[in-house]
């Protein structure tokens, strides 16, 4: 009997301490149920305000777009007049046909220029002589005619270029997203965006035959290494320089090894040449040596005028400027 009473109350107990638990559940639910948000399709009363873009004093970022890189349009083939049913004939490089009726249906055929010449379905003929059609003088349009005609049919965009002008923030404005990397042997300069390729330029360097890395001032060479645009400014012979940090530590630790060890040279008058400064990417003020790529410079980077102006205002100070041989 006594053991039948402690198998009761040990149930009760057992009863009274799970349900301790489950009243304290059903308490923090009730209680987490009258906090929790309800979702109607009333609008709201209080306006939803985006923050706003903030950007720093004298930002405003005016730059002129690249030039595009112009892939040349195939000529168009020439099309098939359904009102010709004689065979083509073809004198002098034009095709043309025996049937009058055909000249006469493409000459109400309005003329397309295709490669400087004005064309009626794909060729143009003067009139007959001694029975026979003979293709007629035209005037070839200009290279810069050439060039927008081909621009305005197929027009290729770099990655560098695609993303520049997605960007609507300043952060073109930040030296970070961009990069120059120049090759002295292939002449060009090269610039990234967020390191995607922008543009390729043409460059000359140091008029030295030698044509390494620059060792001291007055050697005629460009340096080879890793630089930084430091500065700025206008030039009234290279319309605008953007100047280098050279000489960088290693141009400065090679230059004194060199004159310790004698390499350096020493002039009539006794002294060793410095190790040089003012070296910058800079236009030209001989752009027949440029076109012709004429290496003609004391050691600077020299592009042309409308491709140092574009550098300047694309380029914040600071940008990294690589130079390979």
């Amino acid at each position: 009997m006594k053991m039948g009473s402690a198998l009761i109350a040990a149930a009760a107990m057992l009863v009274m301490l799970a349900a301790a638990p489950a009243s304290a559940r059903d308490r923090n639910q009730s209680q987490f149920d009258s906090e929790e948000m309800t979702i109607t399709d009333s609008p709201s009363a209080e306006p939803i305000i985006a923050p706003p873009v903030t950007t720093p004093a004298d930002s405003i970022y005016t730059v002129p777009r690249p030039s595009p890189v112009v892939v040349p349009a195939a000529a168009p083939e020439p099309a098939q007049n359904a009102a010709s049913a004689a065979p083509d004939t073809k004198v002098d490089g034009a095709v043309t046909s025996s049937s009058d009726d055909a000249s006469a249906a493409s000459s109400d055929t309005p003329a397309a220029a295709v490669d400087g010449a004005k064309v009626v379905d794909g060729a143009t003929t003067s009139a007959s002589q001694d029975g026979v059609q003979t293709a007629a003088v035209v005037v070839p349009l200009s290279p810069e005619q050439k060039q927008d005609a081909a621009r305005a049919q197929c027009v290729v965009r770099t990655p560098g270029a695609i993303l520049f002008d997605q960007t609507h923030d300043d952060s073109p404005l930040d030296p970070a997203n961009w990069a120059v990397s120049i090759v002295k042997k292939r002449q060009e300069l090269t610039i990234y965006y967020k390191g995607r390729l922008f543009r390729t330029y043409e460059a000359v360097f140091g008029r030295n035959l030698d044509n390494g890395a620059k060792q001291w001032a007055q050697d005629r060479r460009t340096p080879e290494g890793v630089y930084a645009i430091i500065e700025k400014y206008r030039s009234m012979r290279f319309d605008w320089f953007l100047r280098l940090n050279y000489p960088n530590l290693v141009d400065r630790v090679r230059y004194e090894t060199q004159l310790i060890n004698g390499v350096v040279p020493v002039g009539d008058d006794g002294k060793a040449p410095e190790v040089g400064s003012a070296i910058g990417i800079h236009g030209t003020d001989v752009p027949i040596l440029n076109a012709g790529h004429i290496n003609w410079t004391t050691g600077c980077i020299s592009v042309g005028n409308k491709d140092i102006e574009e550098l300047e205002r694309l380029l914040p100070v600071g940008t990294v400027v690589i130079i390979k041989p």
